[in-house]
């Protein structure tokens, strides 16, 4: 009776492998990523779990502050044969001023055939206008970086990044979920961070 009840407590308390959990549900699928942790990194609460399709590409935005370090991965535990072929982009939206020309009309009188008073518009030159526009760059790509499913990286300033993740179609073959007819994959993005490196003197 006393092993049973100690096998019975050591099969509650074990930790649920992923594979066990409901598929559907893949809000949770971060917290199965590989972290930093023996680098100093903590997760950061920007980081984000969902479904894929294969050739599905998502956009996400997040806030990264001056003199922080950060870790940015993405990881499939649903799909191990994802590892090495998820593609990710950090783009960070710059806004750039350009002068945009426009045509300057004005009204003209002129005589209609039955000689009756028209009037009409014509071109008088042209006008230029300052427009801003948010044009993006792209800070990072993994595809230039042998397909590294992770990036360190210290931020100089405040600012607002956007990650774009694209999980491959290999062909349309479905992928290997575990259940029957599924063709989608769970996939995190692990956003940590840790205080950067400061440079120059200090007291």
């Amino acid at each position: 009776m006393r092993n049973l009840i100690l096998l019975l407590t050591i099969l509650i308390s074990a930790p649920v492998p992923f594979w066990a959990q409901n598929q559907s549900e893949c809000y949770n699928t971060v917290t199965f990523c590989p972290i930093g942790k023996r680098l100093g990194f903590t997760r950061n609460m920007q980081s984000f779990s969902g479904a894929f399709e294969q050739g599905d590409t998502s956009e996400v935005s997040i806030v990264v502050y001056k003199n922080m370090e950060y870790r940015i991965s993405v990881c499939s535990p649903s799909h191990p044969e994802l590892e090495g072929q998820l593609q990710f982009k950090i783009i960070e939206y710059v806004t750039k001023g350009t002068w945009v020309e426009k045509p300057k009309f004005k009204e003209e009188i002129y005589y209609d055939e039955d000689g009756m008073e028209q009037t009409r518009k014509v071109e008088d030159g042209v006008a230029k206008k300052r427009v801003y526009i948010k044009e993006p760059v792209v800070r990072y790509d993994n595809t230039e970086d042998q397909m590294s499913q992770d990036f360190i990286f210290q931020s100089n300033q405040t600012r607002k990044l956007n990650v774009k993740v694209y999980v491959p179609d290999d062909g349309g073959d479905e992928m290997s979920s575990g259940l029957s007819g599924s063709n989608y994959a769970c996939i995190g993005l692990l956003i940590e961070h840790q205080p950067g490196i400061i440079t120059g003197f200090s007291r």
